[in-house]
């Protein structure tokens, strides 16, 4: 069977003929499609709020206006300041976690409001067309987080971070060494460091949080040199002392030995920054400032009065030379020099001429009498039971004091030393009052010793009268031209008594030596008639050896008489 056939078009053909529908449907649909675009766009830059979608610090914007979305944020400053937590460290050590506001961190409302309004915002064709994509995106749920400017005050991250280097920061600690009754110690050297503070606030500035390694710089300390050390410390333990330039009684000295090689090991040992003993043999002060200060010059040791007579000339010296004397204080140990105490006896000085012997004759001498305030001293020390390190006898015995009790002195020699063996500080007062000098010698008594001093006379030599002739007087009239001494060998001796009175010891003190001197007798001539005789006889004995009964005979002052082996008149 024949069928019919049918003749199938071309596709080109179809195709082309349902080209101009499609082409012309998908214009319309871009078309629509651009003026939406451009609508939109134009709606979005015409738009005066916040696009939505926008955020700040997770706090939802979107669709806001501006007075609104910054009272939100005002509402919320405290977590948009605080978002994020700042560790800092330095050296190994944490040294705190901080939120901003902690380090004078601040947001600002106004600003972070202006930059959420500014999401999608722009001049000229991107802005107008980013507007309105951004409009879109907002608006089918996208997001735009802005993350909050942390702002900081200056001068309060400056004082945060000054407290924060206050638990890092180490002063260097030099080696040092303490001398107490628990011992002698030493501190081994730290070396310091300090934080960098500018950079760390930088670091702070510039953080977004997590940790902050801080930087910071070391600072060497000064070692212990125990050598110095030592030198500074070997002495011999000494006692409290009384301050003679401030009247004030200060600590003594203590005794230190040390053995610097242990001393040493010890020290290396140790950590740095820790104190340690070092072995070393100590011996404190017998008596500490605070125990001297309550016995200071407390008992009266001896008392010795004398009777000045002769001038008043004299008498001045005596008094001035007394007043020089006079509040002397010496430590234990010291020595007690008459003539660097009292100084040269010149006129400038206030002294005037008085009696006194240059070689063997009474002359006058500027300073005369002087010699009675040095003995009068002489014998208190011996009563204060003193150590006397240096003393001369007169060259003829005086009349104001015992023989053997008296110590006479010179510019330039002889001397008149002792030392001050109690112990404890004294002081020597010295009173001037109705032509009598008192010496008295302050200290500390810690015994019930008393001190008697006796003497024996081994010898005693009289004086001759001698009979000289001369025209300077008249025929027939005597005049004595020098008075006659009696010599002396005479030993002193100190006696020690406890407190019952009985006698412990008794040894010699000192021997002393006093020449004789004969009396002179002038015999006037002058006027004599012719054929006749004095009618004296010159060199007439008086009666050799004289007994005294062991005291000095009444004669005139001898004072400042140098002994033989001087030069005269020093």
């Amino acid at each position: 069977m024949e069928g019919k056939r049918v003749i199938q078009p071309e596709v080109g053909e179809e195709t082309r003929k349902r080209l101009p529908l499609a082409g012309i449907i998908a214009a319309v649909l871009a078309a629509l499609l651009l003026g939406a675009a451009l609508g939109l766009c134009l709606y979005a830059n015409g738009y005066g709020d916040i696009f939505p979608g926008v955020t700040v610090g997770g706090i939802d914007l979107g669709g806001m206006d501006r007075e609104t979305a910054q009272g939100v944020l005002s509402a919320k400053m405290n977590e948009l300041t605080d978002p994020y937590t700042i560790t800092i460290t330095a050296d190994g050590q944490e040294l705190g976690a901080y939120t901003p506001s902690q380090l004078g961190g601040y947001t600002n409302a106004q600003e972070l409001t202006d930059q959420a309004w500014s999401v999608g915002r722009a001049d000229g064709a991107a802005g107008f067309f980013g507007g309105g994509l951004s409009l879109v995106r907002g608006l089918v749920g996208a997001e735009i987080d802005l993350a909050p400017a942390i702002l900081y005050d200056q001068e309060q991250l400056e004082a945060a971070v000054a407290e924060i280097a206050t638990g890092f920061d180490l002063a260097p600690l030099d080696g040092s060494w303490e001398l107490s009754r628990e011992g002698l110690f030493a501190t081994k050297h730290q070396d310091g460091r300090a934080l960098d503070r500018e950079a760390l606030a930088a670091a702070i500035t510039a953080s977004t949080g997590g940790e902050i390694e801080a930087t910071w710089s070391s600072l060497p300390a000064q070692p212990l040199d125990l050598e110095a050390m030592a030198g500074e410390l070997s002495a011999e333990a000494t006692p409290a002392r009384y301050d003679v330039e401030t009247g004030q009684v200060v600590d003594g000295t203590v005794g230190v030995t040390l053995d610097l090689e242990a001393a040493q090991f010890t020290l290396d040992a140790a950590l740095s920054g820790e104190t340690v003993q070092l072995p070393a043999e100590i011996v404190y002060p017998a008596v500490t400032a605070e125990e001297l200060q309550e016995v200071l010059f407390r008992d009266l040791l001896s008392v010795c009065s004398t009777k000045v007579s002769g001038t008043s000339t004299r008498k001045n010296n005596v008094k001035l030379s007394g007043e020089a004397v006079n509040g002397t204080v010496l430590n234990d140990g010291d020595i007690f020099d008459y003539n660097q105490v009292v100084g040269k006896r010149t006129t400038e000085n206030g002294y005037g001429p008085a009696p006194s012997y240059i070689n063997g004759e009474t002359v006058d001498s500027i300073g005369g009498g002087i010699c009675q305030t040095s003995s009068t001293i002489y014998l208190a020390t011996l009563l204060a039971n003193l150590e006397i390190v240096e003393r001369y006898a007169h060259r003829y015995a005086p009349s104001y004091i015992t023989l053997g009790m008296d110590a006479t002195v010179s510019w330039g020699g002889p001397e008149f030393r002792f030392k001050n063996n109690t112990g404890y500080p004294i002081r020597i007062d010295v009173s001037y009052e109705n032509s009598e000098i008192t010496v008295s010698i302050y200290g500390t008594k810690t015994d019930d010793i008393t001190v008697k001093m006796t003497r024996d006379i081994i010898s005693s030599t009289g004086y001759q009268t001698e009979y000289v002739e001369t025209e300077e007087l008249p025929w027939g009239t005597q005049q004595q031209k020098q008075s006659g001494y009696t010599g002396y060998e005479v030993v002193s001796y100190r006696n020690l008594y406890d407190g019952d009175g009985n006698l412990i010891s008794s040894n010699v003190e000192a021997k002393s030596s006093y020449k004789s001197r004969n009396e002179i007798i002038l015999v006037g001539i002058a006027g004599r008639p012719d054929g006749t005789t004095p009618g004296t006889d010159t060199g007439t004995d008086t009666g050799g050896s004289v007994d005294t009964g062991g005291e000095a005979p009444p004669v005139e002052d001898p004072d400042d008489e140098p002994p033989a082996w001087l030069n005269p008149g020093n």
